[in-house]
């Protein structure tokens, strides 16, 4: 996996162009290509709003800056929304095949959906050191979804407590489980189990584990979901 820095006052889609020709390995033949995007600015909605995703969009953002992205989540009843800078989808999609384009939470909430299906209130913490991606489900109903920039860990506590009280989740029998930045996820269970029960780490599922290979529990959480997302 390659991270490549890009400035806030670069051209984003020609900065994304030069990186992908810069990379011979990215335009090799693939069975299945899926391109995750990160976006602040994006919506959470039922899946039958999807046409009208720009409305709804706009009902929370007063000011689409570039164009709008829409993406149905797998394993649940619900769509994304989000802003992408001009002319990028359309790149990608001419330079990749008509891959697919997902948002950067998607592949998250489709795992929880299926992973916890059969459980109760869930709150799921994935955490790295500068954002904390947080998604709640009811027996595998998605019922929050949101990310956050942070600057301390009693950041992530504030918001982890809001969306579990706001989700009315049990704080004696429903569960916080923690996935990401090995340090930071011990250091937010300690100071979670304060407040609440059932705080664990997220165990790699042994079909993960089956269809990856062993070598997936190494791997950023993150792009384990992706990679199991189609």
């Amino acid at each position: 996996m390659a991270t490549i820095e890009l400035n806030s006052g670069d051209n984003l889609k020609q900065a994304i162009e030069n990186a992908v020709y810069d990379t011979p390995l990215l335009l090799e033949e693939y069975c299945r290509t899926t391109i995750v995007l990160h976006s602040q600015h994006f919506v959470v909605m039922p899946a039958e709003l999807m046409p009208k995703a720009n409305p709804v969009f706009k009902a929370s953002f007063s000011c689409l800056e570039g164009e709008l992205m829409t993406c149905k989540v797998k394993n649940t009843d619900a769509a994304i929304a989000c802003d992408v800078p001009h002319g990028v989808t359309a790149f990608l999609k001419r330079t990749f095949g008509n891959p697919e384009l997902l948002h950067h939470l998607a592949p998250l909430i489709a795992y929880c959906a299926e992973a916890y299906a059969d459980d109760n209130g869930c709150l799921h913490i994935n955490i790295n050191k500068e954002k904390a991606h947080i998604v709640a489900t009811l027996g595998g109903k998605l019922q929050f979804a949101n990310t956050y920039t942070y600057r301390s860990l009693d950041d992530i506590i504030y918001f982890a407590l809001a969306a579990f009280k706001e989700c009315r989740f049990d704080s004696r029998a429903d569960r916080v489980l923690i996935t990401g930045d090995n340090d930071l996820r011990s250091q937010l269970a300690e100071q979670l189990r304060q407040r609440i029960a059932y705080v664990m780490p997220e165990l790699m599922p042994a079909s993960t584990l089956s269809a990856l290979g062993n070598d997936a529990i190494k791997l950023p959480f993150n792009l384990v979901t992706t990679a199991i997302y189609s």
